[in-house]
């Protein structure tokens, strides 16, 4: 082991009979330190013992005795010990634990995890964070969420307690303003207008939503996680215990904890599993063919605005195709069909009227490209620093395996933390 790292072990003395739920206790500890990602731990059958009560208990091989001591062996990384010895106090009882440091001459250690045990939201949060009051017009909570490049803006109330939040999605289906968010500092002033119309006569409050949408700024960050994959949020409010808007948590402080955590872990005791690789994590891409017609790449990213499309050319990538990227090429009658498709409820049923190109004619730069093997932590050093929402994963001779992205990640990691 080297200098540096931290392996303590855990002693829980009990005896045979001890039960909880009606079932030996030993066997529900065991248990449950196994659920809660414990490296390892054994259950010690004593010969003989006695305890406070100063009752002695010899063992007869022939007769065992279902008060014999049994003593619950754990060992394991000192952060993992702190974070899950806790949980286990009421499994435990009022029975005598035991906590040392011990040095590890050879053996794997369960990875450690990607976040650090001992940093809280409150730790990682953006601060401070953008937001509006309920009475603000909705186009000043447009125009904040355009200015801080969040999905996801707090709502609140005059002393500046969390009301709720409004995303993306809701200002598309309960405010009517379908064009995406992200588009609009692409509009001339007349096109903008008319992309804002719909907001003129609603406040911010008749929009958010109402539902639990904010966490703790004591939280851990894999509670966090789940918050933000349970609720289908982007980014969430974080509060103090008054309820008051503190900071904001989303994928790219959560992906950034890991790295900064990742880069200074120490090295010492050998993880008994190699790092989790992208390729065990890959999503399927969408794709085009570089000879397809405009108008029937359109509207496939018309039916999912918020989707861009990769170009690909014998398998390998030559782009993406972005409405963002799309929109400043197109002038005249065909900008003003894209634009009229957009704000409708649902995609066209007739092709737009472009030009007769091909769809490799107007894609953009390709996403950057890793290769299969690359580690989660790797690959989320790779977004952050690139500054984009998905990789392409490629094989050797760079043809698509698939793309992972920000939340794909955050979801791999959340399954590596305890």
């Amino acid at each position: 082991m080297a200098v540096g790292d931290s392996v303590q072990r855990v002693r829980i003395y009990l005896r045979r009979d001890d039960q909880w739920k009606g079932e030996a206790r030993y066997l529900a500890l065991l248990e449950e330190l196994r659920h809660l990602g414990a490296t390892g731990a054994t259950a010690l059958q004593g010969l003989a013992g006695f305890g406070p009560g100063q009752r002695f208990r010899p063992a007869v091989p022939e007769r065992p005795d279902r008060h014999q001591p049994v003593v619950v062996e754990w060992v394991d990384r000192a952060e993992r010990v702190a974070r899950l010895l806790p949980l286990l106090e009421e499994l435990i009882g009022e029975a005598l634990v035991t906590l040392e440091e011990v040095a590890v001459y050879r053996g794997g250690l369960r990875a450690s995890g990607p976040f650090a045990a001992d940093r809280t939201v409150g730790d990682v949060m953006r601060r401070p964070a953008p937001a509006v009051s309920a009475a603000a017009p909705l186009r000043q909570a447009v125009a904040a969420m355009q200015a801080a490049s969040v999905a996801t803006l707090p709502v609140l109330d005059e002393v500046g307690r969390l009301l709720g939040v409004i995303a993306a999605p809701d200002l598309r289906y309960r405010a009517g303003m379908r064009l995406p968010l992200r588009l609009l500092d692409l509009l001339t002033p007349e096109e903008r207008e008319q992309a804002l119309a719909p907001l003129d006569t609603r406040a911010a409050g008749q929009v958010m939503r109402q539902d639990p949408c904010g966490v703790s700024v004591r939280v851990t960050i894999p509670q966090a996680i789940v918050s933000l994959v349970e609720w289908g949020y982007e980014h969430l409010p974080v509060i103090d215990h008054a309820g008051m808007l503190v900071g904001l948590i989303g994928q790219s402080e959560i992906l950034r904890a890991a790295v900064e955590h990742a880069s200074g872990a120490p090295a010492g005791a050998r993880d008994a599993e190699p790092p989790t690789s992208v390729a065990m994590m890959l999503q399927p891409a969408a794709t085009v063919p570089a000879s397809l017609g405009l108008d029937q790449a359109l509207a496939r990213l018309l039916a999912a605005p918020e989707q861009p499309l990769l170009v690909v050319d014998d398998g390998r990538i030559v782009g993406a195709l972005d409405l963002a990227g799309v929109l400043p090429n197109l002038q005249g009658a065909e900008r003003a069909a894209l634009l009229t498709a957009l704000r409708q409820p649902a995609p066209p049923a007739a092709a737009l009227p472009v030009a007769r190109r091909q769809c490799a004619d107007l894609c953009g730069p390709s996403p950057p490209e890793i290769a299969s093997q690359t580690s989660l932590v790797d690959a989320a050093r790779h977004l952050l620093e690139a500054g984009v929402d998905r990789l392409a994963v490629v094989d050797a001779e760079r043809r698509l395996l698939g793309i992972i992205g920000r939340g794909g990640i955050m979801r791999a990691l959340l399954q590596q933390s305890e």
